[in-house]
């Protein structure tokens, strides 16, 4: 289906009747429901930890996932040596929670689930397009990742925020929806369909991680001033009849084209979504925790 103007939902969810999960789903998204909450009593909010920030520019994708496998694995090792009981005393830990923001230089990849079944032919075509690929080991299916794109990959230890994995998920969706709802975009999501979507068949952000031992990893994907056209060489997300659509086609289709909606733009108000959203403090990193900064300064350098 061809890129609409979200204005224009009525044409859209005409269109799509032929398609009733599709709509059933966006119209049920649309309401507000949901099956998962992020609310937490006073008490456990009141324990939260603050997180740490850090923005790291662009960062080729090989070298942040072999950053993001570090971390984790000192994180776990960190976590778990510590006595049962004691595993919740943030005293006792050198390693924060951070969010990791970042951008990353053309690279197409494919979730768990798909290892080993792109055919090597394909693969030698998306390269060709000076393009890297890279198989991992977060959830979802193929999408693109590049400049004008804010990534953003939460470590955090899922049991000091009180959260099961699937309201993590859901909490990863709201923050985006929080930051597009900032430039007057209704964003949504839409059950069996992950990501968040600014109509029934255009997403704006990509979702796919990973928990270990309650650690997370990888995270979300959110077109600001990305090239659409790196989309059109694959189908985004396994999922067809679907499109990408960036933060800056959304704000020329409602008629603000001089919107500054730059990845240096929506990074603090993504960041302050993320905290409203999670309910925790959000500060620079060599702030929170100068060990996890350094770490990972030291990793982006290798």
């Amino acid at each position: 289906m061809a890129i609409a103007s979200i204005r224009n939902f009525g044409q859209i969810l005409s269109r799509v009747q032929s398609h009733p999960t599709t709509y059933r789903a966006f119209s049920a998204a649309t309401t507000g429901t949901s099956d998962c909450t992020l609310s937490r009593t006073a008490e456990q909010l009141s324990q939260l930890p603050t997180i740490g920030y850090v923005y790291l520019g662009e960062v080729p994708y090989r070298k942040a996932l072999e950053m993001q496998k570090q971390l984790c694995r000192r994180r776990i090792d960190e976590i778990y040596a510590l006595p049962q009981a004691d595993r919740a005393d943030l005293n006792l830990r050198q390693f924060s929670d951070t969010l990791i923001l970042l951008q990353h230089p053309p690279v197409y990849t494919n979730g768990r689930r798909n290892h080993g079944k792109l055919q090597p032919d394909e693969i030698e075509r998306l390269h060709a397009l000076d393009c890297d690929y890279v198989e991992t080991n977060r959830g979802g299916e193929i999408t693109f990742h590049g400049p004008g794109q804010l990534v953003g990959y939460p470590n955090l230890y899922l049991k000091d925020h009180f959260l099961a994995t699937k309201c993590f998920v859901k909490g990863l969706e709201y923050t985006i929806a929080e930051t597009c709802a900032h430039f007057g975009i209704e964003a949504k999501t839409i059950p069996g369909f992950p990501g968040v979507w600014t109509s029934p068949t255009q997403k704006v952000a990509a979702l796919g991680t990973h928990v270990q031992r309650y650690v997370t990893s990888h995270g979300f994907a959110l077109n600001c001033t990305t090239d659409m056209k790196w989309f059109c060489e694959i189908i985004p997300c396994g999922l067809e009849g679907k499109t990408a659509i960036s933060l800056q086609t959304l704000m020329e289709q409602h008629g603000k084209p001089n919107c500054d909606t730059s990845v240096d733009a929506v990074l603090p108000i993504l960041r302050k979504s993320f905290a409203k959203v999670f309910g925790c403090n959000v500060k620079p990193l060599e702030d929170v925790s100068p060990a996890t900064f350094k770490f990972i300064q030291e990793l982006v350098k290798l």
